[in-house]
C-alpha cells in the first residue's frame, strides 16, 4: 500500500509537470532571426554555455568546457549517486561520507580539521567561471518519497566587463531511522571584473556551508537489521524498532570561506605584456558543535573528562592569509595553442590563525613556486613546490611534478606521468584536542607521503595506475585516538573510467582495483559503478525520452567506522561491509530545456539480503522513490 501510494503521488506530479511543459511548448513561437545572443542563432534547444574552474591562489590558465546538457545523468542530482563518485556514507543523502578510492592531497598552510562532507560542503575551488554573453540559469528540484527534499540553483550573469555567479544548494531529510534528520544549506558566489584596457582586475569568491545533523551514531546492534529473513520481501516502513546509539545528539556546523584576488598586468604604452602582480586574501571561519544530553556508555565507553551528564564539544577557529606573487600570466588567461611557452609564478604567503578550541594562536610564512612548460606543441611539463618557514607547519614541504604527451589533441588523446611528495603536519585536531570524551596532546613526526602515477586517456576514456607510500601516516584508531604508523604503508590502484556514447545508447563505467599493505588503511579490493541508458525522441521528436539503470558494487572489506563527536572516520577491524549490489532505475523526459525524472533506488532491497551497508552501523536507504525537475534557461 505504501509503495502504491508513493508511486501514485510521483506519477501525479509527473503528469502535472508534463502537461505544463507541453502547454508551454505549444504556446511558444518559433524564434525570430533577431537573437538575444549567439545561443539562439545555433538552436533554441541547445545552450552552449562554457565554464572553467575558479582560479584560486595556485591559478593556472583557464580551460573552458561545454556544460553537459544531455539526459544521461539527469537522475543523479545528488553527488553521492553520480557514476564518478564511489563513497561510503551514513545511509542517507547529505550526511558524512568517505571515498572508497583512496587518495590524499594536502595544500600548504594550516588545517584545523578535514570535514567529512567533500561532496556537499562547497569550497572556493568548487566554483566556476562562466563564459557567456548574457546570462545562464540552472534550477534543480528533487522530491523524495516521503522524507527528502533538495534544491539547487545556479545563476551566472555577464554585465559589460563583469561576471557574477550565485549558487544555492539545500537539502532537508527526515531520515528513516530514529533521530536521523539532516538539514544542509550551501551558498556561494563569485564576482569578476577587469578594466577595458585589461590592466587591473579582481576575483571575489565566497562560500557558506551550514549543516544541522541529528546524530544517531548508527544502530546499537546492526545484526538485528541485517539478519532478518531474506525470504520476507516486505520491508517495514516503521524502522523505529531498531535501537540507535544516540537519541538526543546533534551536530551544528557553520563554515565561511572568502577569497579575493587583486591583480595588475604590467604593460608598456605599446601594450607589450611583462607579467602580473597579484595579491590574494583568504579568510576562513569554522564553528562546529556537538551536543548530547543522553550519554550512551556503549559508545562513550565510560570515558568522560568534563561531565557524565551531557556533552557540549566545539571546534572554532579563524584563519586569515595574505599572499603576494608574480607570474608571467594573469588569473584569467586561457590555455593557448602556442607550440612553445614557459609559464611560471612564485611568491610568499603569510597566515595568521587563532583558535578557541582546541586553543591555538600562531603565524606561518610559506614560499611557493610553480611552472608549466610546453615543448614542440605536444609535451607539457609542470611542477610546483612550497616550503613553510615557521608556525605549526614549520618545515612542511610539498612538491609535485608531471608530464603529458599529446598523441591527438582533437581526440583528447594523451599519455601522462605524475608524482608528488608531501612532508606535512597532520590536521591540528590530531595534535591537540580536549573534549568531554576525547583528550590528547601529541608531538608527531612529520608525515612523509609519496604518490606516483601514470594515465592514458582518449575521448574521455581514462586508464590510470597509482601507488602511494604512506610514511609516518596518522589516522584515527578504533579507540577514537590518533595513531601514527611505525612502518610505511603502500596502496596500489588501477582505475578505469569509460563513457560509451552512441546515437541512442549511453554507458558510463567507473571501476577501481586496490590493495593496501596495512590494515590501518583499508580499501575494497574492487569497487565499481555502471550506468546505462537508452534514449530516443517521441511525439514527433518533440519529447526526449530516456530509461536507465545504475549499478554499484564493492567487495567486502573492513570499512572505516564513523565518530560523529569528532566528525571523523576511524579505522576498525571488527565489522565488514560490501558484497551487495545496489540497483537504481529511472525514467527521464526533456522538452526544450526542461527535464524531469522519476527514480527508484536500491530496488532489490530485501530480495536477497539486508546487508546494504557501506559504513558499519549505518544501513543505506531501503527501496525508495523520488521525482525531480531541472530547468536550464537564459534571460
Amino acid at each position: 500500500m505504501y509503495y502504491k501510494s508513493a508511486i501514485y503521488k510521483i506519477l501525479t506530479l509527473l503528469g502535472i509537470l508534463l502537461s505544463g511543459v507541453l502547454c508551454l511548448q505549444a504556446q511558444e513561437e518559433k524564434p525570430t532571426r533577431k537573437a538575444i545572443d549567439s545561443v539562439m542563432a545555433i538552436s533554441p534547444d541547445y545552450l552552449p554555455t562554457r565554464l572553467a574552474p575558479n582560479p584560486t591562489l595556485d591559478f593556472n590558465p583557464l580551460e573552458y568546457t561545454n556544460i553537459d546538457t544531455s539526459l544521461v545523468h539527469i537522475s543523479q542530482y545528488d553527488p553521492l549517486w553520480r557514476i564518478e563518485n564511489m563513497y561510503q556514507s551514513l545511509g542517507i543523502n547529505g550526511q558524512a561520507h568517505k571515498n572508497m578510492v583512496f587518495d590524499i592531497d594536502r595544500s600548504m598552510g594550516f588545517t584545523m580539521i578535514t570535514l567529512p562532507y567533500p561532496l556537499y560542503f562547497k569550497k572556493i575551488s568548487d566554483l566556476y567561471l562562466y563564459n557567456l554573453k548574457t546570462s545562464y540559469t540552472d534550477i534543480d528540484f528533487t522530491y523524495g518519497i516521503l522524507s527528502e527534499f533538495s534544491f539547487r540553483a545556479t545563476h551566472a550573469q555577464h554585465v559589460r566587463q563583469a561576471d557574477f555567479v550565485f549558487n544555492i544548494d539545500g537539502l532537508s531529510n527526515k531520515g528513516y531511522f530514529i533521530h536521523q534528520a539532516t538539514n544542509r544549506l550551501s551558498l556561494s558566489g563569485l564576482a569578476r571584473y577587469e578594466t577595458p584596457n585589461k590592466i587591473y582586475g579582481f576575483l571575489l569568491t565566497y562560500a557558506f556551508n551550514h549543516g544541522k545533523y541529528m546524530e544517531n551514531g548508527g544502530l546499537e546492534n546492526c545484526s538485528d537489521f541485517t539478519d532478518r529473513n531474506a525470504r520476507d520481501h516486505s520491508i517495514s516502513n516503521d524502522l523505529s524498532s531498531f535501537a540507535v546509539m544516540f537519541s538526543n545528539a546533534e551536530s551544528l556546523i557553520n563554515q565561511h570561506t572568502g577569497e579575493m584576488i587583486n591583480y595588475v598586468n604590467i604593460k608598456n604604452k605599446k601594450g607589450q605584456y611583462f607579467g602580473t602582480f597579484s595579491h590574494t586574501l583568504d579568510v576562513t571561519n569554522l564553528r562546529s558543535r556537538f551536543l548530547d544530553n543522553d550519554l550512551n556508555n556503549l559508545f562513550y565507553r565510560n570515558r568522560y573528562y568534563v561531565s557524565t551528564d551531557s556533552t557540549n564539544d566545539s571546534i572554532e577557529y579563524v584563519s586569515v592569509a595574505n599572499a603576494l606573487q608574480f607570474s608571467n600570466y594573469s588569473p584569467v588567461d586561457t590555455i593557448g595553442d602556442q607550440s612553445y611557452f614557459i609559464r611560471f609564478a612564485g611568491g610568499l604567503r603569510h597566515e595568521y590563525v587563532t583558535a578557541i578550541n582546541p586553543f591555538y594562536k600562531g603565524n606561518s610564512l610559506t614560499l611557493f613556486a610553480r611552472t608549466t612548460i610546453r615543448l614542440f606543441k605536444v609535451w607539457e611539463l609542470y611542477g610546483n613546490i612550497s616550503y613553510t618557514l615557521f608556525g605549526y607547519n614549520k618545515n612542511d614541504a610539498m612538491a609535485k611534478v608531471g608530464a603529458r604527451f599529446t598523441i591527438n589533441k582533437k581526440h583528447r588523446h594523451y599519455l601522462g606521468l605524475e608524482a608528488s611528495f608531501m612532508r606535512c603536519s597532520p590536521d591540528y585536531i590530531y595534535t591537540k584536542y580536549h573534549g568531554n570524551n576525547n583528550s590528547w596532546l601529541n608531538d608527531w613526526n612529520k608525515q612523509n607521503i609519496f604518490k606516483a602515477g601514470a594515465y592514458w586517456t582518449m575521448f574521455g576514456y581514462t586508464l590510470s595506475a597509482h601507488i602511494f607510500n604512506l610514511g609516518k601516516y596518522i589516522f584515527l584508531n578504533d579507540n577514537f585516538e590518533p595513531q601514527q604508523l611505525t612502518k610505511p604503508a603502500q596502496v596500489i590502484q588501477l582505475e578505469l573510467k569509460a563513457p560509451v556514447r552512441t546515437k541512442h545508447f549511453a554507458l558510463d563505467a567507473n571501476m577501481a582495483l586496490q590493495h593496501s599493505t596495512n590494515k590501518a588503511v583499508t580499501v575494497p579490493l574492487f569497487a565499481g559503478k555502471l550506468g546505462a541508458a537508452f534514449q530516443t525522441r517521441i511525439f514527433k521528436k518533440k519529447l526526449h525520452f530516456q530509461v536507465g539503470v545504475d549499478l554499484f558494487y564493492n567487495t567486502r572489506y573492513f570499512a572505516d567506522g564513523y565518530n560523529p563527536i569528532l566528525h571523523q572516520f576511524y579505522s576498525q577491524q571488527y565489522v565488514t561491509t560490501g558484497n551487495y549490489l545496489y540497483v537504481n532505475a529511472h525514467i527521464a523526459f526533456r522538452v526544450k530545456r526542461i527535464s524531469f525524472f522519476i527514480r527508484g533506488g536500491n530496488l532489490i532491497a530485501g530480495l536477497f539480503s539486508y546487508h546494504y551497508i557501506t559504513t558499519p552501523g549505518y544501513p543505506m536507504q531501503d527501496r525508495n522513490f523520488e521525482a525531480g525537475v531541472n530547468w536550464k534557461f537564459y534571460d
